[in-house]
């Protein structure tokens, strides 16, 4: 990424039915402990708006979608449903297209059903018709690094994300139904695109394994490769 100035995280975090904040915090410190500033902020809008076009990494951990599949949600709707605005799908494309980063965490695979160009940029997603998890519990994680070990986290593991051909599975997990891809990356255009689903709360994004996947996300993302403190 070029430009001048610390390379930063702009991160949406908002949504229904999940510890955002916590998560949200616990990803920010990782950030922060590989050397991006950090701004963390509830309004998609302000997020846009904040981006150096091109340079920074632009995260969502967040959970906004139509609610319609299930009439359990129809009392949700009126606070919690979203719909993303070709304006702002745009912006976010455009964004990576041009050399930015996106880091997309757990519940953004599941947003914004209403774009289906939301997850042909992520290269994968949720699917209501085959995708589905666990309940939150234990599960198995392995990093395909050379070298890397598996480890244990408490997480949600999503099942039948189906990432496209283009992408680069970077780790799967295993909750008892076998291994499913569940951290991947791709490129668009001259940006970056990571996938991380898993990290439903602050246990699974304070695991060293997970801590340990997430610096290589970002390193890579920033086109670096070595972590140091901030």
């Amino acid at each position: 990424m070029s430009g001048d100035g610390a390379l930063r995280l702009i991160l949406y975090s908002d949504g229904y039915n999940h510890p955002f904040a916590r998560s949200s915090e616990a990803l920010a410190s990782i950030a922060r402990g590989f050397g991006l500033a950090v701004t963390i902020t509830s309004d998609l809008a302000d997020a846009l708006g904040q981006l150096q076009p091109g340079r920074d990494v632009l995260g969502v951990n967040a959970l906004r979608w139509s609610m319609t599949q299930f009439e359990r949600y129809a009392a949700d709707r009126p606070l919690w449903a979203g719909r993303l605005s070709s304006e702002h799908l745009a912006a976010m494309t455009d964004h990576v297209a041009r050399g930015g980063g996106l880091l997309a965490m757990h519940t953004a695979v599941i947003c914004w059903d209403n774009q289906p160009g939301w997850l042909d940029l992520l290269g994968g997603g949720w699917n209501w018709d085959r995708s589905h998890h666990p309940p939150l519990g234990p599960i198995t994680v392995q990093p395909l690094a050379a070298g890397a070990v598996p480890f244990e986290a408490v997480d949600e593991a999503y099942h039948h994300l189906d990432p496209a051909a283009d992408c680069e599975i970077m780790a799967t997990a295993d909750a008892g139904e076998g291994a499913q891809p569940v951290v991947w990356r791709r490129r668009h255009g001259s940006g970056r695109i990571v996938v991380d689903a898993l990290g439903h709360d602050e246990r699974s994004l304070g695991t060293t394994g997970h801590v340990a996947i997430l610096q290589a996300m970002l390193g890579w993302l920033c086109e670096r490769e070595t972590v140091h403190d901030a």
